[in-house]
């Protein structure tokens, strides 16, 4: 019996997956999205939402994503945020010194603490910074992460180029964000948790529906490295995010 039932759930999954995947991808415009993380409210709902399964989920995914690099020296997680991601980058990868950077005092607060209660406030040290002007000198440091910032970049190409101008010769940056083409599901189950499941701070600033509108396509950020000159670059694509592989020359 328990057998039949294995293989009933397998069935289900297969079958849920193959209707996922056959909805077609939203073609939509881009909407800009300011998150307003400042405000303490938001923040507070912003850092509940990251304990959501489906957050886990993704910093799982990046996580598995490191592990293909050989991570040595130091790392900047630019757009840190409440410092989920960074703490278990600083747990996994114990040799990396580490930088975490974010344009919100409220949500880096967030971040110092939860670094303290991992006893991880000697090894990441917290900057308040923008993409646009990065606190840190040229040429210094080796990788760079960013998770789920690109979207809520005002000006990406002076971003990029500024991510270029702190990071080492044959460094590389690792972006990880919603991709806006993403099937109708993905939309459907985030319009849904921002209707009905997200605290009222996040509903009031259309999150995290807003973010994913407010994604890029592959073909976007492709033309924005064209314009910037910047050639040597990988783009791995799932069902509604994407990574982007960039290494400076």
């Amino acid at each position: 019996m328990n057998q039949w039932i294995f293989l009933l759930v397998i069935l289900t999954g297969i079958i849920l997956f193959i209707l996922i995947i056959s909805l077609p991808r939203k073609k939509n415009e881009r909407v800009a999205s300011i998150e307003g993380i400042d405000d303490p409210e938001v923040a507070k709902a912003f850092e509940k939402m990251t304990k959501f399964f489906p957050f886990k989920i993704l910093r799982r995914r990046i996580l598995s994503e490191l592990k293909h690099y050989e991570l040595n020296g130091s790392l900047a997680d630019v757009g840190c945020g409440s410092g989920n991601l960074v703490i278990q980058i600083a747990i996994k990868f114990k040799d990396l010194d580490i930088i975490a950077i974010d344009l919100s005092k409220e949500i880096l607060n967030l971040a110092i603490k939860r670094a303290a209660k991992n006893q991880l406030s000697e090894k990441i040290k917290f900057k308040i910074g923008d993409v646009d002007n990065i606190p840190l000198n040229d040429k210094s440091v080796d990788f760079i992460i960013s998770s789920l910032s690109l979207h809520h970049w005002n000006n990406p190409k002076l971003a990029f180029n500024e991510l270029f101008r702190v990071l080492k010769d044959d460094g590389i940056i690792l972006i990880f964000d919603f991709r806006r083409n993403s099937r109708k599901f993905f939309y459907g189950l985030l319009t849904f948790a921002t209707k009905i499941v997200v605290p009222d701070a996040l509903k009031n600033i259309n999150e995290p529906l807003g973010s994913l509108k407010a994604g890029y396509t592959a073909e976007e950020v492709k033309a924005m490295f064209t314009d910037l000159k910047v050639n040597d670059y990988e783009f791995k694509s799932y069902l509604a995010w994407m990574f982007i592989v960039i290494k400076k020359p």
